[in-house]
């Protein structure tokens, strides 16, 4: 009898002690789905902010913003921002930021900023062999660039003066056809984002060449409207800053198309 006893007591605890553990797990779990959220907007552009096959967002920024926000005590909801509708997506609550390879330059005084964390640079690619080892070697050649872009305006509005004068530049409206013209030797070199063009020469490195050569290099931010909470664009700038420190952004940069220590902010400079 006292042995059927002493069994159903040692059963009754065992039962109270998974009893606990489970809550435990279950408070854990319900304390997860609280943390507050904060919408996170951006347009798609490999490979800082789209979607993977399975229709999940990813890259650069995404990992980015997911690491500094449950640093923080957030839980990013990721947005779709339709390019046209960039500028107000802030202002009419859209999202709460924008994230998304997004440039301070030009933009420093419409937002509130938190970083810079990341530098994002224009660059060439040439065909494997090509004589163009360097800016000054543009000079009198045939160059590539898609229409409307930055790359466009770099060279149009003189923005790099270590770029030659005298050369010819051709727009293309997507950068696929700007890379054509330059299999079939239309041009001499093809210029733009460095993680576009990273990703067509490591795709087909018996065709194209990649130089690691800044035509121009811009500071990356994440973008806030001026009405919002100063202090959780502060903490978010300070958060950015450890993962800097402690290694994380080194670590999610590693993998993409980028050299990552020309893309690295250094707050020295």
């Amino acid at each position: 009898m006292k042995r059927t006893r002493f069994s159903a007591f040692i059963c009754f605890l065992v039962f109270c002690i998974v009893m606990v553990l489970c809550g435990c797990q279950k408070e854990e779990k319900e304390s997860d789905k609280k943390l507050p959220q904060i919408r996170v907007g951006g347009v798609v552009y490999e490979p800082y902010f789209y979607k993977d096959i399975d229709g999940e967002f990813t890259g650069i920024d995404v990992e980015l913003a997911k690491e500094a926000f449950h640093r923080m005590g957030y839980e990013p909801v990721f947005v779709d921002v339709d390019i046209a509708k960039v500028d107000s997506a802030l202002p009419e609550d859209i999202v709460d930021c924008l994230w998304s390879c997004y440039t301070m330059e030009e933009r420093e005084d419409k937002y509130l900023w938190a970083g810079p964390y990341l530098y994002t640079r224009r660059v060439l690619a040439v065909k494997t062999g090509s004589d163009i080892k360097t800016i000054e070697d543009l000079e009198g050649k045939t160059i590539a660039v898609q229409a409307n872009s930055m790359t466009e305006k770099i060279f149009l509005e003189n923005m790099n003066p270590e770029i030659p004068t005298e050369y010819k530049l051709h727009t293309y409206r997507t950068i696929a056809d700007a890379f054509t013209a330059l299999r079939k030797g239309y041009v001499d070199a093809v210029g733009g984002h460095e993680a576009t063009l990273g990703q067509y020469t490591a795709e087909y490195p018996e065709a194209y060449q990649y130089l690691n050569i800044s035509l121009y290099r811009s500071r990356l931010g994440v973008a806030f409207a001026k009405d919002k909470d100063e202090q959780l664009v502060q903490k978010l700038t300070q958060t950015l800053s450890e993962m800097r420190e402690d290694g994380t952004i080194t670590e999610i940069l590693t993998g993409y198309h980028l050299d990552v220590e020309s893309n690295l902010y250094k707050e020295e400079e």
